[in-house]
C-alpha cells in the first residue's frame, strides 16, 4: 500500500496552484538552498537550510523533516492531495525522482523543490465537502507537507469518479475575476468593494475596520487594523477596472501620507499595478507598503471561501448556490 500526500498551494508562501496543474506538478518552497538531488539524509538538509534561513533549533527540525519527507519519502503512485479553498484536486505521483527546478528558485518565484504528478480525471476538482470526515478534518494541517488517509483517497479515485466531474476552483477563479474587472458581480461597484476588501482581510487582521473619509487631499486610509505588538496595518482601496490602466504611483503618494513611520501598508486594486507604483513603494525608506492585485485578490478569497457565510459571500458577489463546487 502507498501513501497520500497532502501538499499546499502555497510554497514560500505564494499561491501555485495555476503553475501545479500547468507544469503537472507539485513544489515546496525554501528557495535558496539549492539542488537536494545530493543530499538524503536530514541533517545534509539542515545544513543547506542554514545557509539562508535563521531558524531555531526546533523550527529548523520541522522544515528539515517536511522537506526530507517531499524529496525522500514520497514515492513513484503515491497520491498526492492539493486542497484550493472549497475544492480538492488528486493525482498520482509519477516518478521516485525529487526534480530541482533552478529557473524558479527566487524569492518572488520560490518553488523550487518539485514532484512530477499526474493529475487525475482532466485536472478536475472534488469538492471538500464530499471528503470522509476524518480526511476532511486532516486538511486542516499546516505544514506544507503531511499525510493523509491513503484508503480514504482511493476509495476517492476508484469508486467516486463522479465527483471529479465538477467545474475547477482555477476555472472559477478566472470568471470571479473577469466579473470583477468588469465590474459584473451583483453589488459589487466601486463603492462597496471597500467592504469586500473588510471582509476577506478580516481574517488576516482581525479587527481591521473602515475609517471615516479624510478631508485631506494628501493623506487617506480606507481600512485599519491595531495589532498585537503595536503593529499598525492601513489599507487604500482603489476598485480601478481595467479600462483606465493600472494603479498609478500617486496612489502610493496618497496613503504614505496617512502613515506613520513604521506603519505597515497595502494598496488593493481589482486591476492590476503599474511599475512605477512598485518603484515608488520600494522606495520609501520609514514605511512599507505592498499591494494585492486583482488575481491575488481573487487567490486570497477563494482560499477561505469555504469558511465565510452566505452574508458575507453576499458582499463578495457571491452565494453559495453560485459556487458550483
Amino acid at each position: 500500500m502507498g501513501n497520500a500526500w497532502v501538499v499546499r498551494p502555497y510554497p514560500h508562501g505564494l499561491f501555485r496552484m495555476r503553475e501545479f496543474l500547468s507544469d503537472n506538478m507539485v513544489a515546496i518552497g525554501w528557495p535558496g538552498i539549492g539542488d537536494l538531488t545530493q543530499k538524503c539524509t536530514r541533517e545534509a538538509i539542515k545544513e543547506a537550510l542554514l545557509t539562508c534561513y535563521q531558524y531555531s533549533s526546533r523550527s529548523l527540525g520541522q522544515a528539515a523533516g517536511q522537506i526530507f519527507r517531499f524529496k525522500e519519502e514520497m514515492r513513484k503512485n503515491d497520491y498526492v492531495v492539493v486542497p484550493d479553498g472549497p475544492a480538492v484536486y488528486v493525482g498520482t505521483v509519477k516518478s521516485d525522482s525529487y526534480v530541482y527546478n533552478g529557473a524558479v528558485d527566487s524569492d518572488d518565484k520560490g518553488y523550487p523543490h518539485q514532484r512530477e504528478v499526474q493529475w487525475l480525471y482532466d485536472k478536475r476538482a472534488v469538492p471538500r465537502n464530499e471528503l470522509t470526515g476524518r480526511m476532511f478534518d486532516s486538511l486542516k494541517g499546516q505544514q506544507a507537507v503531511f499525510t493523509t488517509y491513503f484508503d480514504d483517497v482511493d476509495d476517492l479515485v476508484k469508486n467516486k469518479r463522479y465527483l471529479f466531474t465538477k467545474q475547477s476552483t482555477v476555472d472559477l477563479q478566472n470568471q470571479y475575476l473577469g466579473k470583477l474587472q468588469a465590474g459584473l458581480l451583483r453589488g459589487v461597484n466601486s463603492n462597496t468593494f471597500e467592504e469586500a476588501v473588510q471582509v476577506l482581510l478580516n481574517k488576516y487582521f482581525p479587527g481591521i475596520a473602515r475609517q471615516g473619509k479624510s478631508s485631506s487631499p494628501q493623506g487617506d486610509t480606507d481600512l485599519k487594523a491595531e495589532l498585537p505588538g503595536d503593529v499598525t496595518v492601513r489599507v487604500q482601496v482603489k476598485h480601478f477596472y481595467t479600462g483606465p490602466g493600472a494603479l498609478p504611483d500617486w496612489v502610493v503618494d496618497q496613503l504614505a501620507a496617512s502613515m506613520e513611520p513604521g506603519d505597515n501598508g497595502i494598496i488593493v486594486t481589482a486591476g492590476s499595478v503599474s511599475d512605477d507604483a512598485r518603484s515608488k513603494a520600494d522606495q520609501l525608506s520609514d514605511k512599507r507598503i505592498t499591494f494585492i492585485d486583482g488575481p491575488t485578490f481573487v487567490d486570497l478569497l477563494f482560499a477561505s471561501i469555504d469558511e465565510m457565510p452566505d452574508d458575507k459571500l453576499a458582499v463578495l458577489g457571491l452565494s453559495w448556490s453560485t459556487i458550483l463546487l
